[in-house]
């Protein structure tokens, strides 16, 4: 085999003899270390480790993984996502920074095996994230979206298409050429615009992601809208792949009722292949991995077996794909679609090689497809203007056909413009879809210069802005109150049941059974299981009282959530009103679907299971929840009504509601009265719950020698005299409440009062006040462990005090007036 001198393969044994170098297939892919011995007399014939095949490449894995990683380090503060970092870092070992025939260069790119290689691992890498995102991606998206999401999906992408081609070949028919002569191609031109329109799910199901709207209602609508431009999308891409191949592979064949029909053989074997592959994928793929769910016991994880079958079904689904002259992505995201998302099954493929995917190996390839980025070939105006013409043209109408949609359904403004920007946005499907053109040769290398610069700078634009323009916080502020305190006498009481786990459910259900639900005065209780998001894209929201879902939603074990709260509903027929939900969210976004259903229905205080829990005589913590305390701060921050943790105890000795009417006793609660707004409205709910005859209701006022002597003058304390007056009376109708005054002068006699009594109840409940400058409290903020629960809170959830009771700490809606 002869070569040129500047030119070398890599084998396992070499020798060079003038411009010949000779070699023994196969290759030998791992080098003999570092030091290797010297096989070879002469020492030029003995080559670098790194210059071995897989050395080569993990090197190479190593580059790209440690300067995005250092990129993202910096852009993350100014609002980036990591595919800016992607970019940036492939761009860095592009041409444009690596000139042709230095060192460098051709460590990272060169014409032996090394392309072949890099691009082979870059296409796995590609196919493996088209089919993780099919794996996640939720088809109920597409079976229960409204008109809204198809209205704006559809006019986003195939009207903005439409539009674009008549503009460019009616209006703009001399954009991209010079002095009559074409400069960009029509071809060109077709690809620019067709993918400036399209909307990707999985680019934006990661922007929404890396920015945590995919909770907010506006995450869900653009969710659902990029699901729909995408299937129609892909219909149409492939569509026009096979009238392209009828085009060039011509065969005529007759036909008695249309006549002639130029046709071609192949293309329709591929098409049918296509449509068989399809059909398989449905009737045949999917019911087999409902087989694999239902082989696998509860709890347990999926065979390694099964999963490594998936993916080689997936590797060659994505042969048939290339043969079928389809890009390589869809037969495996096709397959993805086809597998269950969630537990056990999707969540497992997820949990198995989502970080390889997308902290490895989806950086490379996107490095691989900047190697051809080259900023010296800008050097003609008409190209870069032409292009530039094509792209703006595109982004304006896409922009335009997206907002004209949503404020014809009367979206405020600002939301229209935070979803328009999220529909414009353009990530790795846009990249790689202009690097495949560019290695097809059907776009020229400087209109990919230029499309990769666009690319660089939409990623790093956008999610800043919407950072900027939208804040999903924002629609759970409370401009009206909805608060126990505000309420009318006797009206329903509507709140929000969180249940974390199947422990918190009958605590949960015996404090409602507390606020003593009748006829008169109903409660309302909106249940609302809380389950982490594994192994899909989209958060789901179920609604039980509506639910239509078929049996792969079983694996949510929201039915003993259902069934207690069904059989409260019974034992309270007429006075209890339960509606049952189930929301599926990350643990960063699931203080959204809180709050956003407390808004919707006006609720007025939200219970929230503590994140501690303890073991049955109250002796340990059994378990210890990180991810549940972190979310209980953020609905406290954002909630649009009042909150409630509830730290239960279930101890031996304690008692329920329904067993101090078994055993004619009463069940005892005591209300701590520091005084602030949060202590009033934690006496609201004493108050209400005092009706109850099963219930012994004890307020412990506390007051200082100085409140004593001297003269109210503060609006506060005025407003917590005047909502004991009745207390102090006991004049309430149909309600007895024990009133009990202790003098206390600095926080060492509150502590010394709380554990005299601690363990003389059942309940405490307590007002939060974040945030009390009180003299008694003063100087237990610095030992204060849980600053979720205030300070009064947090010594009766300490195990120093050694409290048996439970503890329902109240915060007042916080009003954003």
């Amino acid at each position: 085999m002869e070569f040129g001198d500047d030119r070398s393969l890599y084998l396992r044994d070499t020798w060079r003899e003038a411009n010949t170098i000779c070699g023994v297939l196969p290759m030998n892919p791992s080098s003999s270390g570092i030091w290797p011995s010297t096989k070879l007399q002469d020492p030029k014939a003995n080559i670098e480790f790194w210059n071995y095949m897989f050395p080569h490449v993990e090197i190479i894995f190593l580059i790209v993984t440690v300067l995005w990683q250092f990129f993202h380090f910096f852009f993350k503060r100014l609002g980036m996502i990591r595919f800016t970092s992607h970019m940036l870092t492939g761009i860095l070992l592009s041409k444009s920074f690596m000139k042709e025939n230095t060192p460098a260069r051709n460590f990272f790119t060169t014409e032996d095996y090394k392309d072949t290689l890099f691009g082979l691992v870059g296409a796995c890498s590609y196919m493996m994230f088209w089919f993780l995102m099919g794996v996640k991606m939720d088809l109920s998206l597409v079976r229960n979206t409204g008109k809204k999401a198809i209205t704006i999906g559809l006019s986003s992408v195939l009207l903005s298409i439409t539009v674009c081609s008549f503009i460019f070949f009616v209006i703009l028919r001399d954009v991209g050429t010079k002095k009559g002569e074409p400069v960009v191609n029509f071809f060109e031109i077709i690809i620019i615009y067709s993918i400036q329109c399209l909307s990707s799910f999985p680019v934006i199901g990661n922007l929404l992601f890396e920015l945590r709207l995919q909770n907010s209602e506006l995450g869900r609508l653009a969710m659902s809208s990029a699901v729909i431009s995408d299937f129609s999308t892909s219909v149409l891409s492939a569509v026009l792949v096979f009238l392209k191949e009828l085009r060039e592979e011509k065969t005529r064949l007759g036909s008695i009722f249309i006549g002639d029909v130029v046709v071609g053989n192949r293309p329709l074997k591929r098409a049918g292949t296509v449509v068989v592959f399809v059909c398989f994928a449905i009737y045949v793929f999917r019911p087999l991995m409902f087989v694999i769910i239902n082989r696998t016991p509860s709890g347990r994880p999926v065979k390694k077996f099964y999963i490594y079958l998936i993916i080689i079904l997936v590797f060659g689904s994505a042969v048939l794909a290339d043969w079928c002259k389809q890009t390589i992505f869809i037969g495996p995201f096709i397959l993805g679609l086809a597998v269950p998302h969630g537990p056990p099954l999707g969540s497992a493929i997820v949990q198995k090689f989502e970080s390889a995917v997308f902290g490895t190996f989806l950086p490379f390839f996107v490095a691989t497809c900047a190697e051809e980025f080259d900023t010296s070939m800008l050097h003609s105006w008409t190209d870069f203007k032409s292009i530039f013409i094509i792209v703006f043209v595109s982004f304006v109408v896409k922009f335009a056909l997206t907002t004209l949609p949503a404020l014809l359904f009367r979206m405020p403004a600002n939301d229209c413009l935070a979803l328009s920007l999220i529909m414009s946005f353009k990530g790795i499907f846009e990249f790689g879809a202009y690097a495949f053109g560019f290695q097809r040769g059907s776009i020229r290398p400087v209109t990919f210069t230029i499309l990769s610069l666009y690319i660089l700078l939409n990623s790093a634009i956008i999610p800043p802005i919407l950072r900027r323009i939208y804040d999903p916080s924002r629609m759970y502020a409370g401009y009206e109150k909805r608060n126990m305190l505000h309420m009318k006498p006797n009206s329903e009481l509507r709140v929000l049941s969180c249940i974390y786990r199947t422990d918190d459910i009958h605590p949960m259900i015996n404090l409602l059974e507390a606020t003593c639900p009748s006829r008169e005065s109903p409660v309302a209780t909106y249940v609302l299981h809380l389950m982490e998001l594994i192994g899909r894209a989209s958060p789901v929201f179920i609604s039980h009282r509506l639910q239509t879902r078929k049996s792969e939603d079983t694996s949510y074990n929201s039915e003993s959530v259902i069934a207690s709260f069904d059989q409260f509903h019974k034992d309270f027929f007429g006075s209890v009103f339960v509606s049952t939900y189930t929301a599926i969210s990350v643990p960063k976004t699931m203080h959204g679907d809180i709050c956003m259903l407390a808004l919707n229905n006006t609720t007025s205080l939200i219970i929230l299971p503590f994140h501690q829990t303890w073991s049955a005589d109250g002796s340990a913590i059994v378990s210890d929840s990180l991810m549940i305390r972190k979310l209980n701060k953020s609905v406290l921050e954002l909630s649009p009504c009042s909150v409630g943790i509830f730290i239960y105890r279930s101890n031996n000795g304690r008692r329920t509601i329904r067993e101090t009417a078994a055993n004619f006793s009463s069940y005892q609660v005591c209300m701590l009265f520091l005084g602030g707004k949060d202590d009033r409205e934690a006496l609201t709910l004493a108050k209400r719950m005092a009706r109850n005859a099963r219930i012994k209701i004890t307020v412990v006022c506390l007051v200082s020698s100085e409140q004593r002597a001297n003269q109210v003058t503060d609006w506060d304390r005025m407003l917590d005299l005047e909502l004991l007056r009745d207390v102090k009376s006991n004049v309430l109708e149909g309600v007895s409440i024990i009133y009990s005054e202790q003098v206390v002068d600095d926080a060492s006699q509150t502590s010394t009062l709380l554990k005299s009594i601690a363990n003389e109840y059942d309940l405490f409940i307590v007002g939060r006040e974040k945030g009390r400058k009180s003299v008694f409290t003063e100087g237990l903020e610095e030992w204060s462990e849980f600053e979720e629960l205030g300070v009064v809170g947090d010594l009766l959830a300490s195990q120093d005090l050694k409290c048996q009771a439970s503890v329902l700490v109240i915060q007042q809606q916080q009003q954003m007036i």
